[in-house]
Formats: structure tokens, C-alpha cells, sequence
């Protein structure tokens, strides 16, 4: 029944059923057969909005995350849409973020006393390592990833095994970079749409600039993609030659914490893996 709602998003075409069912798994644990509210009149589903749960550890300490997403209303139910998010909010001792909002809900959640999360992104095109980096390994097997992390990083590639969820280990002199990317087509000109390596996650933003090239190229032979896109933030102030600004403006996200920060949050355990956007 929610199927059916949820085919009436824009992106729907390019979602799959089965891509759509992943918004019920409970990968973490955490979901307590909840996996979102639901706005029913008369046995109809008029309203829905997505609840993903996860635990991360941040700063040596556990924080459980909410994730909110595909909220949709029909049009002439709109007037209770804030029923829904009411019942996100109502969530105790838990971080909530929205990674996708629309202008319309994000204006709504900075009123709602969220806090606004900058996602302008970058995109690395290959290229040959500058002199003077010092050499580094690149891993891009599930398995051989899963084998070499451990702790929080290794739960992460347990939870992230979709067939368009991918996993690198990056191993250097100055230390590890775990990376987690998903294989996504996105337009870039006149409808044309290429496969992108979108990053999700990101261990470490210095050793991930310094090996960028390495990295990349290692990951568009691999995945059989023409680059990678990244958020700028996770690079830590740090540069990227071979890169440039993803045009199409500012991007945005909204998160509500009383002990997280910006730079606490990124894309796992959230729709933009789940459904490979």
C-alpha cells in the first residue's frame, strides 16, 4: 500500500520496487518493527514518511541516529502532513537528520530548530599521482575490506552489502581511509546520465585528499564509473587538484542533536544508500 504512494515521487521511475523494500529492512537492530508512520483514511494510505535507525560510535561514545526521508503526502491531506513529522520528533535521545529534504521542508526544519548542514560536493576525476605522495594500497573487494576493518567501520560493511553499495580500504604511511560509495547514475548535460562512485562515508579526510588520485583511479577501474563525487566538508579544509565544484548550486541537509555536530553526520544508514540515489 505505501508502494503505491511512494511511486508518486519525482525520482520514482528510477526506483525500484525492490530498491523501495530496503526502506523496511532492519539492518541495525534498532528499527523495533518501525520503519516510519503512516497517514491512512479509510484503509488508504494518503501519507508516509521513513524512519532508519542506526548506533554509531562518534568521539568514543554511542549516538542513535533517526534518519527521516520520503515524506509524502497527497495533495489533498497536506493540511495534516505535520501529524507525521510530529511523531519523528517525539523520538527520545536521538539525533534526526533529513539528508534530502525539499526548499520546502528544509525551510520548515530550520523553524523546527534544526541545524542547516552544508553538502556542496566536489567531483574527482582520475588522475596520475603528483611527485612526492607516498605510496599507498588501494583494497575495493567487499571481502578483503570486511577482513582488514574492524570496530564500527567493520559493522558498517556488514550493514551496507546492497549491490550497489561499495567499500574501499585505502592503506598509506600517514594511516587508513575507509571509504563507502555507492555505484549511482546521475544526468550531467542535456539528459545524459554516467555512473558515478558517490561517496557516503569517509574515515579520514587528510589521508583520503593526499591518495585522492590512487583512490580514484582504482575505484572508476573497478566500479566501471567516470568519477567520484564527494562532500566537500569531509575533506577537512584539505584540497584536490583534480577536482572541481558539482554544479547545480548549494545543497543542503538539516539535522536536530543535542550531542552530534555537522561533521558527526554523513550519508550511511540512510535513503541515499538504501535506494542508490
Amino acid at each position: 500500500m505505501v508502494h503505491v504512494l511512494l511511486r508518486e515521487f519525482g525520482e520514482a521511475r528510477r526506483v525500484t520496487r525492490d530498491q523501495w523494500l530496503q526502506l523496511f529492512v532492519d539492518r541495525t537492530g534498532l528499527q523495533r518493527g518501525k520503519f516510519g508512520y503512516v497517514l491512512v483514511d479509510d484503509d488508504v494510505v494518503v501519507g508516509f514518511i521513513a524512519t532508519t535507525f542506526s548506533e554509531r560510535e562518534v568521539r568514543g561514545s554511542k549516538a542513535v541516529l533517526c534518519n527521516m526521508s520520503n515524506w509524502i503526502v497527497k495533495a489533498e491531506y497536506r493540511d495534516q502532513s505535520l501529524a507525521l513529522l510530529a511523531r519523528v520528533l517525539s523520538e527520545k535521545n536521538v539525533t534526526i537528520t533529513n539528508l534530502s529534504p525539499t526548499p520546502n521542508v528544509l525551510q520548515m526544519s530550520q523553524k523546527l530548530k534544526f541545524t542547516l548542514l552544508d553538502k556542496s560536493e566536489r567531483i574527482i576525476v582520475p588522475a596520475p599521482p603528483p611527485p612526492g605522495v607516498s605510496p599507498c594500497r588501494v583494497f575495493v573487494d567487499p571481502h578483503d575490506v570486511a577482513r582488514m576493518v574492524d570496530g564500527d567501520q567493520a559493522k558498517i560493511v556488514r550493514d551496507h552489502y546492497l549491490p550497489y553499495n561499495r567499500h574501499a580500504l585505502l592503506r598509506s604511511p600517514e594511516g587508513d581511509c575507509y571509504v563507502m560509495y555507492n555505484r549511482s547514475y546521475k544526468t550531467v548535460r542535456n539528459g545524459v546520465r554516467l555512473p558515478f562512485a558517490r561517496v557516503h562515508h569517509v574515515s579520514d579526510g587528510a589521508v583520503f585528499a593526499r591518495h585522492a588520485a590512487r583512490l580514484v583511479s582504482t575505484v572508476v577501474a573497478a566500479a566501471r564509473v567516470v568519477a567520484m563525487i564527494v562532500e566537500q566538508r569531509w575533506l577537512r579544509g584539505e584540497r584536490i587538484w583534480h577536482s572541481f565544484a558539482r554544479p547545480g548550486g548549494a545543497r543542503h541537509a538539516a539535522f536536530r542533536s543535542s550531542t552530534l555536530t555537522a561533521e558527526d553526520i554523513d550519508g550511511l544508514y540512510s535513503e541515499q544508500v538504501l535506494l542508490n540515489y
